[in-house]
């Protein structure tokens, strides 16, 4: 099948928890080596512990995404255990805010967002570039979200990076074709079984998204991004690099 995984090895982050979990077990599921990562040991195990017991072959290795040493130093130990690295999903990202209108956003928290949400991206990349570059193969799945591709009142911050994240894809994409590497963006929205929806409700943009999942006419779960994953780090999508595709259920239709 175009989705099967078996022989790859997928550097997931993010993978303790929410979407990268999902990820995580879905590759697994797949046929894939999961290289699960985050910031607590303990969260790591139970995942890894999972995916064991499922029948399939996961390790754990600590890092903050948001600090590229800790991402170079998690690559590094993660090529000493697993034979190679075929596949990089960048999830999660550390330091996340409810959903806020620009104006009652603290300035001196904008760098610590963009650098949890952007920043983490290229960090993750620039660390596995070398060894996907040096096999001449590859595949990048980065998650987004669709307020860089859509309009969204109380995603000033989140816009912005996903924007970047967009433009970054496509630029991206052109420099490393000539080694065989794809790289493409999942942008979200609204995702009806994350942990942050709830936080999302008890913010000053509630009532947006509240009426968001309402007008939305497929809702969607994290199941649903994972299955993008899967077809965008799979040799089904051999001849797709440098899109962005919107996993939204219906909600928005970006250009």
């Amino acid at each position: 099948m175009g989705t099967d995984l078996k022989g790859k090895v997928a550097l997931i982050t993010g993978s303790t928890g929410g979407i990268g979990r999902v990820i995580a077990l879905k590759f697994s599921e797949n046929g894939a080596a999961v290289i699960i990562n985050g910031r607590t040991p303990e969260s790591g195990a139970e995942t890894v512990n999972e995916i064991k017991g499922l029948g399939g072959n996961a390790t754990f290795e600590k890092a903050d995404i948001s600090v590229y040493g800790e991402v170079k130093e998690m690559v590094d130990r993660a090529l000493v255990k697993m034979p190679q690295i075929d596949i990089l999903v960048v999830s999660g990202g550390g330091v996340l805010t409810n959903p806020n209108f620009f104006m009652e956003i603290d300035p001196d928290t904008y760098i610590d967002f963009i650098n949890s949400q952007y920043f983490s991206r290229l960090y993750c990349v620039r660390a596995v570039l070398d060894h996907m570059v040096e096999r001449k193969r590859g595949k990048i799945v980065l998650i987004g979200t669709d307020a860089g591709r859509w309009p969204t009142p109380g995603e000033t911050l989140p816009g912005g990076a996903g924007a970047a994240l967009v433009m970054t894809t496509k630029v991206l994409a052109g420099e490393i074709a000539r080694w065989g590497i794809r790289i493409n963006t999942i942008s979200t929205t609204v995702t009806g079984d994350t942990p942050s929806l709830d936080n999302v409700f008890h913010g000053p943009a509630a009532k947006i998204f509240k009426r968001a999942m309402e007008r939305q006419p497929f809702p969607i779960t994290t199941n649903d991004i994972a299955e993008a994953a899967l077809f965008l780090a799979s040799k089904a999508s051999d001849q797709i690099t440098g899109q962005t595709l919107s996993v939204n259920g219906g909600l928005c239709f970006p250009g």
